[in-house]
């Protein structure tokens, strides 16, 4: 097959063609090349070598002669082999304001991380389906994730509405109407306690006393579980110190033997 050295040019003979009348209808991919025609041509041509005309090649800056040591560099160093653009292949870092914002507010608040959250969401994307118009919303609780939607919104509505609000002030803003609702939710719960408790309720423990006793208990099968490993390991040292203790004595009676023999031995003399 002959190398095909023209590849670029394939719109213009084409016109050429249909114009001459050699080809009667357009090709399908005549428009498509049309609107985007190629600006490069991948063909590999021969190279032209001419004494002195040439360009350097860049392989002898890489395997050049050193006039110092009087060697030539047969391979590259480690700094050639270094990719010199390195902002294409790194990874940029992604920073959203929401994420800036949860970082603010959990390190302002961190007890509510203690207060249970649902983990299970049927779509993933139950918080853009709220009117944070208001930050109380019937399907979600209460929580860090209210105040950094509301924060959002009310810098969208500044940009609509042209207002002067900076992001400080739209945060201040959802933040105190977050305390505001969170006071009216602990005072709701204490009267409906105060009123279950007149009407006959009985609460034998708090929450925490309940939680302190569920924890306890685990704390209690610990300790035995611990209790009885340095049983085991108490008994093993003493074996070990009764077995150090038996050596020494086999040493002191073999000592008192040869102690004996001697002095026998010194009698006969005399």
């Amino acid at each position: 097959m002959k190398i095909q050295t023209k590849a670029t040019s394939v719109l213009e003979r084409t016109s050429h063609y249909l114009k001459v009348g050699v080809l009667k209808q357009k090709p399908t991919w005549y428009d498509i090349v049309g609107a985007y025609p190629p600006h490069t041509d991948l063909t590999k041509k021969p190279k032209v070598i001419e004494a002195k005309l040439q360009n350097q090649d860049p392989g002898e800056s890489i395997y050049a002669h050193n006039a110092a040591s009087g060697f030539y560099k047969t391979r590259p160093s480690k700094h050639d082999r270094r990719q010199q653009n390195n902002a294409i292949s790194r990874l940029p870092k992604l920073e959203f304001l929401e994420d800036q914002l949860r970082d603010v507010f959990y390190h302002q608040h961190p007890w509510e991380f203690s207060r249970p959250k649902t983990l299970v969401e049927t779509h993933g994307d139950e918080v853009s389906k709220c009117d944070w118009a208001t930050m109380l919303q019937f399907n979600k609780p209460l929580d860090g994730e209210s105040v950094v939607q509301r924060t959002i919104w009310l810098l969208a509505q500044n940009k609509h509405q042209q207002t002067e609000l900076s992001l400080f002030e739209a945060y201040d803003k959802a933040r105190f109407e977050f305390y505001k609702l969170r006071m009216e939710e602990e005072m709701n719960s204490t009267v409906s306690r105060e009123e279950s408790s007149m009407y006959g309720a009985v609460y034998p423990s708090t929450n925490i006393e309940w939680g302190l006793k569920q924890e306890q208990e685990h704390i209690d099968v610990w300790a035995d579980i611990a209790s009885e490993k340095t049983k085991v390991s108490q008994a093993n040292q003493g074996r070990n110190d009764a077995s150090v203790g038996e050596a020494d004595d086999i040493v002191d009676v073999q000592k008192s033997i040869w102690e004996t023999s001697f002095e026998i031995e010194g009698e006969k003399e005399k």
